[in-house]
């Protein structure tokens, strides 16, 4: 049976709220829709399946004449919100303490009315060239030990987010979905185990929209080796499109990603729904990774059942 759920998207005007639903709704070609974007009148709706769940995403206008439509109207905008992202653009911070009086109210207004919405926090525009930034990064630090005393009684997920970055926003939604079923939580240990018995860098689950289902990474993964990581995750992106728009015969295939590194991408169907498993290990460890994968992939297929 479909569940629906409704995403509040909300933050000042110009964070890059309705940007990061552009990069996710396109994903391979999104920065010329961003660069013709306009601010958003009101309220903007966006639909995107995530499993068998129907998310509705409101995009909240940041206007102040908005703003003050919506804290009026609190019950009618929202009410029934099953999950709560909100974004600070960390390039800003004269208008800091404006964005925490305007979360303050919608948490306020759930507080009152009794609703435990899970809180994604997202310290946007956090782009690729500024991650070694001191300032932004004390900001960063400053703003979620803030908020996260303050808004003690609301389970807080702190993300850094950039349409530079597409992993990034990818990840933004996808932890954002997965509080809504315990057998995320399954399907997380089911990749730390597996991670251990690969001995891999990182292993992680899309869904046929690339948004990451479970990703669990190494403990001693370097930063360099990181950073390829993501690039070959992109190329991954990349390849699931072609995967559906082509005639693919092979359901898995190879690529370095480093000197002794390999990626290991493997697609498979459950159900009606199409799934994928990327795998990171080194070169010398493949045939090793062969001959275990299909327990694994036996194990993730019966809790992939279960989510849909």
């Amino acid at each position: 049976m479909e569940r629906f759920i409704k995403v509040i998207i909300s933050g000042l005007d110009n964070a890059g709220k309705t940007s990061i639903l552009t990069a996710l709704d396109k994903k391979y070609d999104f920065q010329k829709d961003i660069m013709e974007l306009k601010p958003t009148i009101r309220v903007e709706y966006h639909k995107m399946n995530f499993l068998t769940t129907l998310v509705n995403f409101w995009d909240m206008g940041g206007q102040e004449i908005y703003r003050e439509i919506y804290q009026k109207n609190q019950e009618v905008y929202f009410d029934g919100t099953d999950l709560l992202i909100y974004v600070i653009d960390i390039q800003d911070p004269n208008r800091f303490e404006n964005s925490l009086e305007y979360l303050n109210s919608i948490l306020q207004f759930f507080k009152d009315s009794d609703m435990k919405v899970p809180i994604i926090v997202t310290f946007h525009k956090y782009d690729p060239d500024l991650r070694n930034d001191e300032t932004i990064l004390t900001n960063i630090e400053k703003l979620r030990e803030m908020i996260f005393n303050k808004y003690s009684t609301f389970k807080v997920l702190f993300q850094r987010s950039s349409i530079y970055d597409i992993l990034s926003v990818i990840q933004l939604v996808s932890y954002g979905l997965s509080v809504f079923d315990e057998k995320f939580f399954e399907l997380s240990e089911l990749l730390e185990n597996y991670l251990e018995q690969f001995n891999s860098q990182a292993l992680i689950v899309f869904d046929r929209n690339g948004i990451i289902i479970s990703e669990y990474y190494s403990e001693e993964i370097e930063s360099d080796t990181y950073i390829e990581l993501l690039e070959s995750i992109k190329e991954h992106l990349f390849l699931l499109k072609r995967m559906q728009e082509e005639s693919y015969d092979e359901n898995h295939n190879f690529f370095t990603i480093e000197d002794k590194l390999l990626t290991y991408l493997h697609r498979m169907k459950i159900k009606s729904e199409i799934f994928f498993a990327s795998v990171v290990i080194k070169e010398n460890q493949k045939e090793d990774f062969l001959d275990k994968f299909p327990d694994f992939l036996e194990d993730l297929t019966k809790i992939l059942n279960e989510l849909i």
